[in-house]
């Protein structure tokens, strides 16, 4: 009972502070086609990336999500291909997916490109509750199906600065248990969600680089969260940065339940390091505002970032950052 009751507690916390279904990383910025499938290729050579994120250190069944992607731009320079396979468990409840992602590139100016992305996806819902003795109803049965869906993106960037957006999602599936009621009860479903970024570099080619930016994300079933981000390039290899997420605590008066968007919800500290030129390994630590933190010592991600290229064009003899974004 106790671990069913953790269970349902985190679940209203991804919904309401996190406003996700999404998986949601510290470190998006590294890697933003986990957001936004028009970001493919954006650095004009192959890459292949990882992230991964331990969430709320010491609550037992919290989350832990994963996410491996691979893009490249393709042999015509205006189009690029991607993938992302997922991975996020909460509790007992697994999901395993892969994305498909396609952009095609138009260039508007010698420095700025209009990139526009449509990504088709698939994941498998895994959820074994049941087995596990926590739901008592005979006539429920764990619940494992496959979903398909799509979506798309617009990106508009160039070296010094970029705005996004995004839907990763487009179809409202029902997730449906085929035992209970003749399968008309959905047990779950699947809401639309929405992204927006936005970023730009200020500094000296030679000098200093500061990288603020935002991402602003909603979704039809929850309240909107804002991320702010304030990064520091240091001698072109070290970037540290320090991060503020809003949609802390939901509310309590006598009139019922509030939400206050402006409330915190974690305080995050960003590093990453260009260790040559073809890799670059990075660590996020989230410090948790919400009363969240009285039961977690916070949450942890990982970065690496691998870069391939046959063009002699992208090899340099020391090492240095050839996109800010």
């Amino acid at each position: 009972m106790k671990k069913f009751y953790i269970l349902i507690t985190l679940f209203f916390l991804s919904s309401n502070v996190n406003g996700q279904q999404d998986m949601a990383f510290s470190m998006y910025m590294f890697n933003p086609t986990v957001v936004n499938p028009a970001t493919v290729g954006y650095q004009d050579r192959a890459q292949m990336s990882g992230i991964f994120r331990y969430q709320w250190v010491g609550i037992e069944g919290a989350p832990r999500s994963g996410n491996l992607s691979f893009h490249s731009p393709l042999g015509n320079k205006n189009m690029a291909l991607g993938a992302n396979i997922k991975y996020d468990k909460l509790g007992l409840i697994n999901n395993v997916g892969l994305d498909i992602n396609y952009a095609y590139r138009i260039r508007l100016t010698e420095e700025t490109r209009l990139s526009l992305g449509l990504m088709a996806s698939i994941f498998n819902l895994s959820d074994n509750r049941l087995r596990a003795s926590l739901i008592d109803n005979e006539n429920l049965s764990n619940l494992s199906t496959f979903i398909p869906n799509f979506g798309a993106g617009a990106y508009l960037f160039s070296k010094r600065y970029f705005v996004g957006a995004s839907v990763p999602h487009f179809l409202k599936l029902k997730y449906k248990n085929d035992v209970d009621s003749g399968g008309t009860n959905p047990l779950s479903r699947q809401y639309n969600h929405y992204f927006f970024s936005a970023g730009y570099v200020f500094g000296k080619e030679d000098g200093m680089k500061i990288k603020p930016q935002a991402f602003y994300k909603f979704s039809d079933n929850s309240n909107p969260n804002l991320d702010l981000n304030l990064n520091f390039l240091l001698q072109e290899r070290f970037w540290l940065g320090v991060g503020f997420r809003f949609g802390g605590d939901v509310l309590s008066d006598d009139r019922g339940v509030n939400y206050s968007f402006f409330n915190g919800e974690a305080i995050v500290g960003i590093f990453k390091m260009l260790v040559n030129q073809n890799l670059e390994v990075g660590y996020s630590y989230d410090y948790h505002l919400s009363r969240l933190r009285q039961a977690t010592s916070g949450s942890h991600e990982l970065y690496l970032g691998m870069y391939f290229s046959n063009n002699k064009k992208d090899r340099f003899i020391s090492p240095r950052y050839v996109n800010y974004f």
